[in-house]
């Protein structure tokens, strides 16, 4: 019987942020239990006895449980891959057989499944067997190809992943000590390497699977709140962010593109966020108390944990500006006219000395070269037109002129909350300070909200707007086209509902300031969008 394990537990866990801003992924639970600790259950089900546990990524904290619980620890101080990973172990091995696991999968239905069985079969004629992997054909990329009478994998990169006959490996796997033979001495590698190195000396990898396989890398944030929605009432109870504050019964609200995942409970909204590439994450506590003391309607902050960065705020319900929006008729436009007030006092209130930097020339040309990068050229395959960048800059000359206050900068339906029927904003952690026009801009050109050209000018006026609120229009749109732009690059497809209307948006705003070239630009992505250009 197999004895001896390596699990992987050094990842990054780059997918499941913001919550593995501060916990590893592996110790992130599912169904009230620490991924990790569900493998190595597993495991010593199976018989091991002796586990050694790799860790890079919050290598503290992984350390600490490891310690706690007497499994032997492998620390990276540079990442070494899957493959890497076991050179610092094998003196350890000392020639053993061993499984290598990662620790950060989900995974049941293995009692059935003879590891060892597989690995000591009879192998087809020339070949040698140096691993049993677990693959599964229900999950995952399928990438792996498998012959399907010896059940040997010939293909790690399937050039049809997905097709019939591919599979996914699921990180669960039994090695001979020759695999050794095959890694890389020194430096990052991965264990596929290995077996493809393995491969061309005639030793293969046997693939196993089981008829009741339950397996997910609860890779993504999706993912991983999917699997534990599956499992009791309560599983949210037990991740770390949302038990530092003892709420019951928490529910999982969604996960937003400025890096913050929200869940509901008994106390209030607990907010986890990464602070790593947007710093203002960290200073919405700070902000919620400075708005506050000078009366402007926020849901409060009212405890935070800094170490798990994350927050427990007021809940100020679910109905916000968008949802009021589509019921139409006199309490849509009465909605709009207490946003607008609530906004007058927003923009009254001193910028504080912890804001993000101005709106100045260079937040201008960000804004501009977001739209380049993630809308021009990353959705449509376009260039920047000469004279649509020169109507940019003036836009950008006009707005240095406009008076200045506390900017929102994101002013839009929904961040904009009614609770007993009064405004309560949110999402203020990138405030600053600019022209007040553009937050004015934010709410009456939302691509989120079917404003007729009628509702905008009525609320405009009755929001004291001048001949500069168009171009904020302009600068808004070009601003927002670009994140969303961003945010389905990186995986959040349900902002691309939203460009349609943003690119309407951006060419009446461009009409209504005389930008000619800038209004000729959205008809053309318009088209694009639609599908109407060749």
């Amino acid at each position: 019987m197999v004895k001896k394990a390596i699990v992987l537990a050094a990842g990054y866990g780059k997918r499941l942020r913001p919550l593995t801003a501060t916990v590893p992924k592996p110790l992130l639970p599912v169904w009230g239990e620490e991924m990790l600790s569900r493998i190595i259950d597993i495991l010593e089900a199976k018989g091991v006895t002796d586990i050694a546990v790799n860790c890079h990524y919050l290598a503290d904290k992984v350390e600490s449980w490891c310690k706690e619980n007497g499994f032997k620890v492998s620390r990276e101080d540079e990442i070494l891959g899957t493959g890497g990973a076991l050179i610092p172990l094998k003196d350890w091995i000392d020639g053993d057989e061993f499984y290598l696991v990662n620790g950060d999968i989900v995974i049941d239905g293995l009692d059935d499944i003879d590891f060892e069985k597989a690995l000591h079969g009879r192998p087809l004629a020339g070949t040698e067997t140096i691993a049993a992997a677990l693959v599964t054909d229900e999950a995952g990329p399928r990438t792996i190809e498998v012959e399907p009478e010896s059940s040997l994998v010939t293909n790690w990169a399937s050039l049809e992943p997905g097709a019939n006959g591919t599979y996914t490996y699921c990180g669960f796997a039994l090695l001979k000590p020759e695999i050794f033979d095959y890694i890389k001495p020194e430096g990052f590698s991965t264990i596929v390497e290995a077996y493809d190195k393995a491969m061309m000396a005639g030793k293969f990898v046997k693939a196993v699977t089981g008829e009741e396989l339950l397996w997910t890398d609860a890779g993504t944030i999706d993912s991983y709140i999917a699997i534990n929605e599956a499992g009791e009432d309560n599983a949210f109870g037990e991740i770390p962010h949302v038990e530092a504050f003892n709420g019951e019964k928490p529910e999982f609200l969604g996960a937003r593109g400025s890096d913050r995942a929200f869940f509901r409970c008994d106390k209030g909204i607990v907010v986890v966020y990464d602070d790593s590439k947007r710093g203002e994450n960290a200073k919405y506590a700070a902000h919620s108390e400075h708005l506050v003391k000078h009366g402007v309607n926020v849901a409060k902050v009212i405890d935070e944990n800094k170490e798990l960065k994350t927050l427990l705020m007021e809940d100020a319900g679910s109905e916000d500006l968008g949802k009021i929006a589509t019921k139409g008729g006199e309490e849509r436009m009465k909605a709009y006219e207490k946003a607008i007030e609530a906004l007058k006092k927003f923009s009254a209130t001193p910028v504080p000395e912890n804001a993000e930097p101005a709106f100045g020339p260079e937040m201008w040309e960000w804004e501009r070269n977001l739209f380049k990068e993630y809308c021009l050229n990353g959705r449509y395959g376009l260039e920047m037109d000469r004279e649509v960048e020169e109507e940019l800059k003036k836009v950008a000359e006009v707005l240095e002129r406009e008076p200045k206050a506390l900017v929102h900068r994101d002013y839009q339906s929904t961040n904009i909350l009614f609770k007993d029927g009064e405004v309560k904003i949110i999402d203020y952690q990138g405030m600053r300070g600019g022209p007040s026009v553009y937050d004015l801009a934010s709410l009456l050109y939302d691509p989120y909200v079917d404003l007729s050209k009628e509702e905008r000018k009525i609320l405009a006026e009755k929001a004291g707007g001048n001949d500069a609120l168009a171009y904020a229009g302009v600068e808004r749109l070009v601003q927002a086209l670009g994140a969303f732009g961003r945010l389905a690059h990186v995986g959040h497809s349900e902002f691309e509902k939203h460009i349609a209307r943003a690119l309407e948006n951006l060419e009446e705003a461009a009409a209504e300031a005389g930008l000619a070239a800038v209004g000729e630009m959205a008809r053309h992505l318009s088209k694009h969008e639609k599908g109407e250009c060749g």
